[in-house]
Order: C-alpha cells, then structure tokens, then sequence
C-alpha cells in the first residue's frame, strides 16, 4: 500500500512538470500587425500551440518589427510567446531647414538615430553645429532645427526687477546681471544672478516670478482663511477647528520664500479635559486648572487615613481611571492638621476649572511692539489657546520668544526687537 501511493505521488509530480513545460500558447493579438487568415478562420484547429511551436506575423504598411523588417516570428515558450509580438510605426524623415542630413533614407525603423549637420552661421538647439535625434515609439526624440547664430542678445523687459547696466543688447559670450524685487526670484530662483549670451541665445532668460507656496490640502473637522488657488509669499493662513477638536501645532502658518512655516496643523479631537480629581480627605501632588488627555497625578490621603485603589491616576476621555478612595477615620483635629493653603488652592483650583469649563476667555488683539509686529493681518479677537507670531524690521533682531499664547484673556510674555 505504501509502495503504490509512492507511486501515485511521483506519477503526479512527474506528469504536472510536464504539463506545466508543455502550456498550450494561444492566438495572441498584435496591434498594427496580423497573422495568416487561416490562423483567424480554424483558429480552433491551430490553437492552442504548444511548446515549441513557431507562428510568423506581418505588420501594417508603416510599421515594421522591432528589427525594422516587415514579417516577424515568435516561438512558443513555458512563458508565453517570444518575443512578444509588436509592429512599430517608422518615422518619416523630418523637414530641416538651413542644415542636412547624413543619410539619404526616407524612413527609419524604431530606435534608428539620425544624424545632421546645420549650414554655417546657423547651429542646432544644443548650440553646436551638428547632432543627432532617434525613432522612438512616439515619433522622432527631438525636432531637428538649424537657427542663424546670433551676435547678440537683445535685453529683455523685466517687470519686478532691475538690470545692473542699462543695455539693449548684450554681446555673444558676455554677461548681464540682474535682481529682482522682494517677493519674486529669478529664472534660476535666485534674488540675483547673472544671465550670459549663447549662440542660441539667452542661457536663462532673465525673468522675475512672483514667489509661490504650494495649495493647502482640506482639514478634517476644520478649515483655514483665507481660501486661495495661489499663495504668494508674505501671505498668512489662519487655521480653525470644528467644535469637540482643537488644533495641534501653530493655527497660524506664513508663506516664506522657503514654503509654508511652521507646517500647516492638524484638529485633533479634544479627549475631553479631566477636572481635578473628586478625592475627599486627600489631595493630588500636582495640582493644575486643568488636566489633559494622557496626564498622570499621585494621590495622596490626609492624616491616618489609608488610600484604596492606585496611588497613580490617569485622564483617559475625560475622565480618571480607577478613581482612588481615602478609608478610615479621622477625628477633626487630625482632619485640620493638612495645611489649610493646601485645601485653600484645591477648591480654588476646582472653582477656576468649573469657570474654565463654563466660558474660555478670548484675547484682544496682540500687542505692539517697537520695530516688529505680529506676522500677517492682525484680528480683533483670538480664542483661549490661539498663537500668533512676531517678527521685527530690517536691521532689527528678536529677542524673546516669537510666538505668542492667548492664556485666558491675557497674552504671554511678548519679544522686543533690538
């Protein structure tokens, strides 16, 4: 019995390896080529081929194989057929005034190059006198192109920027430099460059383009001001989030020559703040307005009393896990024995978070200082957390932090520019 399923197992093995070298080939399809109608007509009798097999293909008038021949053939493989079958349109001569090609064909096979060379006085894209172009798939890789050389550059207009001499035209091989006004960069991205007169022309044309920042993508659960298709630099973007989120990061972003800084937030579900934790006859070693998501505090229990649960409790959601329990008794003197600016800054801190939780208080507009200012427009009110960034004048340095908090109706400590 083991003996025969032994031989069950190799006869299997042995008849999938040579079924799986003998896959049947089926009538393949060739764009801008063709078989023998026959093949098309008893396509049933003739396929599937196997392996070994050979088939012949023609292409359509103006095409031709990857060999660059009328008629192709493919063999049947393990894989498929190979090659696989292709017919490539040919490229037609191209026109060339002012200069010649080397070569008197009129069509040329795929991946065929062409050479040529321009009259003189005239030179090629590249600024020499002669080069050289390819058949590719979608038609010859470059027009070929003779133009008159040229002895000189005429000075273009240049909006937004200045020329460092005032010339109508430069000579071959001189140079011109230029710059442009603040907010736009020259053709290279520069504030200044240099542009230098080729044969063909302008190396670089001078040019000044107004500086851009890439388009803002949409925020999930908020949104930003202004809403444009182009930011140009010096533009500032105030973000804002829907209710229950809040934003992570700066709400204010400015388009720098560089890109957008800092980068642009994210809302970000609030998790609900934690008030301070309910703990009668104890108190918590931190003791804060109030706790964010993720925020860990120790319990401890006034006098003899002992503590049931952890001694550690987290904000999780908006609420404490595992609140824990002071237990036993206490007469009042022990009772009074904590300090009593300790219970003081408790139930002031509770009262303030109550307050807190009830109405966030907003801030007026920033302050100014001498020889700066806040980044963008300013706005009349800020809500409780809002960031605003200053920056100084020309010539002037910062000194102090450059971003500025909205904490509860009063702004945090602002910079001065030296």
């Amino acid at each position: 019995m083991e003996f025969k399923s032994c031989f069950f197992f190799l006869v299997m093995v042995c008849s999938g390896k040579l079924f799986a070298e003998d896959t049947p080939c089926d009538l393949p399809h060739i764009e801008n080529g063709n078989f023998a109608l026959y093949y098309y007509t008893f396509k049933s009798h003739y396929f599937p081929m196997h392996k070994g097999k050979k088939l012949s293909y023609s292409c359509m008038i103006g095409y031709t194989t990857e060999a660059g021949s009328q008629d192709g053939r493919i063999t049947c493989t393990a894989k498929g057929w190979s090659p696989v079958p292709q017919c490539y349109r040919k490229c037609n001569k191209p026109l060339l005034e002012n200069g010649s090609f080397y070569s008197t064909e009129m069509y040329f096979k795929i991946h065929e190059k062409l050479e040529y060379k321009c009259n003189p006085g005239y030179h090629t894209p590249n600024g020499g006198t002669e080069d050289t172009v390819q058949c590719q798939t979608q038609g010859w890789s470059s027009q070929p192109s003779c133009t008159k050389r040229l002895e000189s550059c005429q000075v273009p207009e240049l909006p937004h920027g200045s020329y460092s001499r005032a010339l109508r035209e430069v000579q071959l091989n001189s140079a011109l430099r230029y710059s442009c006004a603040e907010g736009y960069r020259t053709a290279a991205g520069n504030t200044s460059e240099t542009a230098l007169c080729l044969a063909h022309g302008w190396a670089l044309t001078p040019s000044c383009t107004r500086i851009t920042c890439s388009s803002l993508n949409e925020v999930a659960h908020g949104g930003f001001h202004p809403v444009k298709k182009i930011y140009e630099e010096g533009d500032v973007v105030h973000f804002f989030c829907d209710k229950h989120y809040s934003v992570t990061g700066f709400d204010l972003i400015q388009c720098y020559d560089f890109g957008w800084y800092p980068d642009p937030p994210v809302c970000e579900d609030v998790k609900k703040k934690c008030p301070l934790p309910p703990l009668p006859h104890g108190h918590v070693n931190t003791v804060r307005r109030t706790y964010h998501n993720g925020d860990k505090v120790h319990v401890q229990c006034h006098g003899p009393l002992g503590i049931r649960g952890s001694e550690e409790i987290q904000c999780e959601g908006g609420k404490w896990t595992s609140p824990s329990i002071c237990t036993g008794t206490m007469n009042k003197q022990e009772y009074e024995a904590p300090p009593p600016e300790a219970d003081a800054e408790i139930r002031a801190s509770q009262a303030r978070h109550n307050e807190d939780m009830k109405m966030q208080q907003d801030c007026a507009a920033p302050p100014v200082i001498k020889n700066g200012g806040v980044l963008g427009p300013v706005l009349a009110s800020y809500k409780n957390g809002s960031s605003v960034e200053y920056g100084c004048q020309h010539y002037h340095f910062l000194d102090g932090p450059s971003t500025v908090y909205c904490d509860h109706g009063n702004w945090t400590e602002q910079p001065a520019c030296l």
